[in-house]
């Protein structure tokens, strides 16, 4: 029993601890056909997530729905080099709901949820799995003691990981259409569900198990700042506080024997979100049709992603003397993203847009797991369209991300190794005295990861400004025009081709100076006095 209750641990800190860690551009549609490209940009309800500052972009009340599918393949090794397969795709929905209203001609609030990171793997047909090494699936091995397992009818190993998050932004107008300051209360909720199987150090048997562990975390900010030091020109920039979501829930596995009820074992971990800086800047030109964004992103995994721990609190006393808790190690690396995006607005109630990203993986080559996005350069590409109807915004944006295949060719010698007893290459139960255990990690084979997003986004504004067509004159192609005058309104219309010329019948004139007339009438006059 006791072996069935550290195998699931074990693979649980190894399988969730690599998820995805943040999708680049997922809400609104429209930040998402610009690549997440938003800091400087975003002009909807959507702004409390990227900078609370641009909210001063809502004229009155806005409000946004957010619906963006994730579909990710993973490709990966269960068993080292020769035995990778494909997922399939994964779909991992990703949804955002926020509404922002403006209760002083300086302040707007509002309210705010939406997933932040979500991430599914599952590989439903697996067969066989190793430390690294294809023979345990041949019955080549070169040892006598199994390394592996295999199953005549396939099992499925999966993982899935989401953390959402209920926002409250503040933003405060400094100086009117120059300088704005906003803050986003957050408070984060996360769940993570495992079915697999790993092997465990106390007989090193290998057995597959159910855990599902939620919970809230503590609370964090996003602070933002945004700046316009002349007319279509946003210098911007963000700062989120590292925040951490402690989940508990339950181990379940199998009664011994197959005898009797599955046992539920008490679970808690922990999972944290890292801090992030965000810097950006846009420009509006050519009359408002193009906007220009460029950004960069930072996040600081390196200090937030070092281990994930799972610790497992068996209410016998019996099986708690033979439980360890688990740690995983992440070693993972701080992100650098930069971003550049466009927006064109090609008629006064369509625009399209375009936008890409490059940056590194947060993954470390040593701890990878079949769950796991690959290391090195990521990339991705994006585009989209919206349609205004009056107070309506409807966008769309799809997108692609992922990066070269990772090919290890050794397996790392301290956490791709067996746990068996009789072994020594990582830490192992002891009699007496539980220690932690490693989870495994760093097998040698190809890794490989491609992330499809596509996102539907509605956004209602209430109190935007409007031309008589109804068009938003801001950031459409036709602008507000100044009333025509009376005379103008009855004027009768003219051919284009027809050219006015001045009726001269029409005018009256002055009459032009005579010297020779003013003589004769002052002549006249001294004649009539004498």
């Amino acid at each position: 029993m006791a072996s069935l209750v550290v195998g699931v641990a074990l693979v649980a800190a190894g399988g969730t601890a690599h998820a995805n860690p943040e999708p680049p551009g997922s809400y609104d549609a429209r930040v998402t056909g610009m690549a997440g490209v938003a800091v400087a940009s975003v002009d909807s309800p959507a702004a409390l997530l990227h900078n609370p500052a641009q909210l001063d972009q809502i004229e009155r009340f806005s409000v946004t729905a957010v619906a963006t599918s994730l579909l990710v393949n993973l490709r990966a090794p269960f068993a080292g080099p020769g035995t990778e397969q494909n997922s399939g795709l994964i779909y991992a929905p990703l949804l955002f709901l926020g509404g922002v209203g403006r209760v002083h001609e300086r302040v707007s609030v509002g309210l705010g949820a939406y997933v932040l990171t979500g991430f599914g793997g599952g590989f439903p047909a697996v067969d066989c799995i190793s430390y690294g090494d294809p023979s345990e699936c041949t019955g080549d091995r070169a040892t006598d003691r199994p390394r592996g397992v295999s199953y005549e009818t396939p099992i499925e190993q999966s993982v899935t990981l989401f953390v959402a998050e209920i926002a409250v932004p503040i933003q405060v107008t400094v100086i009117p259409d120059v300088l704005s300051l906003g803050v986003t209360l957050r408070l984060p909720y996360g769940r993570q569900a495992v079915n697999a199987v790993q092997q465990e150090p106390i007989a090193g048997g290998w057995s597959q198990a159910d855990q599902n562990l939620h919970g809230f975390g503590i609370p964090g900010v996003l602070l933002g700042v945004s700046y316009r030091p002349i007319p279509g020109l946003t210098l911007a920039a963000s700062y989120r506080s590292k925040v951490w979501v402690n989940m508990s829930g339950q181990t379940t596995i199998p009664s011994p024997f197959g005898m009797g009820d599955p046992i539920e074992i008490p679970t808690t971990t922990r999972w944290y979100v890292p801090h992030t800086i965000r810097g950006g800047v846009a420009y509006t030109t050519w009359r408002n049709r193009l906007t220009v964004a460029a950004e960069l992103r930072i996040q600081l995994h390196a200090e937030a992603n070092a281990t994930q721990r799972f610790e497992l609190s068996p209410n016998d006393r019996l099986l708690a003397s033979l439980v360890p808790d688990t740690v995983a190690q992440f070693r993972w690396r701080n992100v650098y993203i930069g971003g550049l995006a466009s927006e064109l607005w090609v008629l006064p109630r369509m625009t399209v847009r375009l936008g890409g990203t490059v940056g590194n993986s947060a993954s470390n080559s040593a701890t990878m797991t079949p769950f796991s996005p690959p290391p090195g350069l990521q990339f991705s590409v994006f585009g989209g369209l919206g349609v205004r109807a009056g107070p309506l915004d409807v966008d769309l944006g799809l997108g692609w991300g992922g990066g070269a295949p990772h090919r290890r060719t050794e397996n790392d010698p301290e956490l791709c190794s067996s746990v068996h007893p009789s072994e020594s290459e990582r830490p192992r139960y002891q009699a007496g005295r539980p220690p932690t255990l490693t989870a495994s990690g760093g097998c040698a084979g190809e890794y490989h990861v491609s992330s499809f997003f596509v996102s539907l986004s509605v956004t209602y504004r209430m109190g935007a400004r409007t031309n008589d067509a109804g068009i938003p004159a801001r950031s459409a192609l036709v602008t507000e025009e100044e009333p025509e005058s009376e005379a103008h309104r009855d004027a009768e219309p003219v051919d284009a081709g027809e050219v006015l010329v001045p009726d001269h019948d029409l005018v009256e004139e002055p009459a032009a100076e005579d010297p020779a007339g003013e003589d004769r009438d002052e002549r006249a006059a001294n004649l009539s006095e004498e």
